[in-house]
């Protein structure tokens, strides 16, 4: 072969295989590029994914709080509503002397101490019940009466070996704690928030 038809082959040779050499980096580099933009999209939507993510925890945690302090006032309001209640209890109670029905409430808490108690040979009372107390025991002298207790109305019965019974109107009161605290969760709940919260509470029996 003549020495410019070799030369010929060769050049045409070689801008084969440039052009071969081209067309496969063409091919690497878009698949480089797809996979580049493959990349950024799943970065993207993880980056969404994670934002998101926390959105949720974010809301999750904001309606925790919000269910929290609204449970708080709810107790609170309960609370609230059982100490009107508790006050207003003990004020009547601080006067149940004057009721007219009294000597009737002494006679039951008497008889319903010594039921508990038969062998009690002493009651003690307030001094202000100590009158009311000896015409209930009338006819029974082997049952003492001493006014030494305080309270607002009631009696501790005992007998010689140190037991005793207190059914006194307070003791009354303290085992009625969980009915009034019962009641005052209806009042709150029923009240609901606003104005309402502040209405007073319904009369309660003495």
């Amino acid at each position: 072969m003549a020495l410019p038809d070799l030369l010929a082959a060769i050049e045409t040779e070689a801008a084969a295989e440039t052009g071969r050499l081209r067309a496969s980096r063409r091919v690497q580099a878009d698949a480089i590029l797809a996979e580049a933009r493959q990349r950024a999209r799943d970065l993207q939507a993880a980056a969404v994914a994670a934002a998101e993510r926390e959105e949720r925890q974010a809301g999750g945690l904001r309606l925790a709080a919000a269910r929290a302090t609204a449970a708080g006032r709810v107790r609170d309001a309960q609370e609230d509503a059982y100490q009107r209640i508790a006050q207003e209890v003990r004020e009547r109670l601080r006067t149940v002397r004057g009721r007219d029905d009294y000597p009737a409430i002494m006679a039951a808490l008497l008889d319903e101490a010594r039921s508990l108690l038969p062998s009690a040979s002493l009651i003690r009372v307030d001094p202000a019940d100590e009158p009311l107390a000896r015409r209930l025991l009338a006819g029974e002298p082997r049952v003492q009466v001493e006014p030494t207790l305080r309270c607002a109305g009631g009696l501790e019965a005992a007998d010689g070996r140190d037991a005793r019974v207190r059914n006194t109107v307070e003791e009354r009161f303290a085992a009625a704690e969980p009915a009034l605290r019962a009641l005052a969760a209806r009042l709150a709940a029923a009240a609901g928030p606003g104005p309402a919260a502040a209405r007073r509470p319904e009369e309660v029996p003495a």
